[in-house]
């Protein structure tokens, strides 16, 4: 099991009905630009009982190159590593899957793009007004079946898998972000949605054994990375929720 003996702490795992239960939260890590040359974190994986992440740093000509990071299993220790290796690779392509292991659910995505609206000028007036104030807005949103799992105005549409992780097969959940950056845990077509941490979280990632959640929590507006394992309770571990 993956865990830092030197910080733990039970956060309270709140649904939308308001019941709480204790849930072991253990940081593992914090990332910072210096580990990944200055670029940003965009995957966890699993491979095993280790963490592997990958940062991508922007290049003079505008491309992307990968930085990769290890935590091996029993230790807090990070070590640098030249390539993702395909258990991460493999593990990254079914969490990112659009569709949920069992096919019960599908993630689909959707964006709204409205002009603002400035009094009661001519059409010309307002598409001026608009470009003067930033152009069109955007609306970004991730539905799961009936379920909003996010949504936001603005900025750059979320990448397959930046938001959620599909469990194991069995367990037929999901665990994702929302909107406000909150995560939560649903079954895999949309319902029994509960809110597990509040804060500013990003990259879930499901342990294969389906009894943790991999997740990063972004500090310092972004300046670095705290890597958390949530230990689920059995409850929120029955595929039958």
């Amino acid at each position: 099991m993956l865990i830092s003996a030197a910080v733990a702490m039970l956060c309270a795992v709140a649904s939308p009905a308001g019941a709480e239960q204790a849930i072991e939260r253990q940081l593992v890590v914090t990332i910072t630009p210096k580990e990944l040359d200055g670029g940003i974190l965009t995957e966890i994986t699993w491979e095993g009982g280790a963490l592997l992440m990958q940062g991508a740093v922007a290049n003079p000509d505008g491309s992307l190159s990968g930085r990769y990071l290890v935590v091996p299993a029993k230790t807090t220790k990070l070590t640098q590593v030249n390539a993702q290796t395909d258990a991460s690779l493999d593990y990254w392509l079914r969490k990112s899957k659009r569709m949920s292991p069992t096919g019960l659910g599908h993630i689909e995505t959707g964006v709204d793009a409205k002009l603002p609206m400035y009094g009661i000028g001519r059409l010309e007036r307002r598409i001026g007004d608009a470009v003067d104030t930033g152009g069109t807005q955007q609306k970004h949103t991730l539905r799961l079946n009936g379920l909003v799992l996010f949504e936001r105005d603005g900025g750059v549409e979320p990448y397959d898998g930046e938001l959620w992780s599909w469990s194991p097969a069995d367990l037929n959940r999901i665990a994702y972000v929302d909107g406000k950056r909150d995560l939560w845990i649903a079954t895999a077509d949309g319902s029994n949605a509960t809110r597990l941490l509040k804060g500013d979280f990003t990259l879930p990632a499901w342990s294969d054994d389906g009894s943790m959640i991999a997740v990063a929590e972004k500090k310092n507006g972004g300046r670095r990375w705290d890597v958390f394992v949530l230990m689920l309770p059995e409850p929120l571990r029955r595929a039958d929720r």
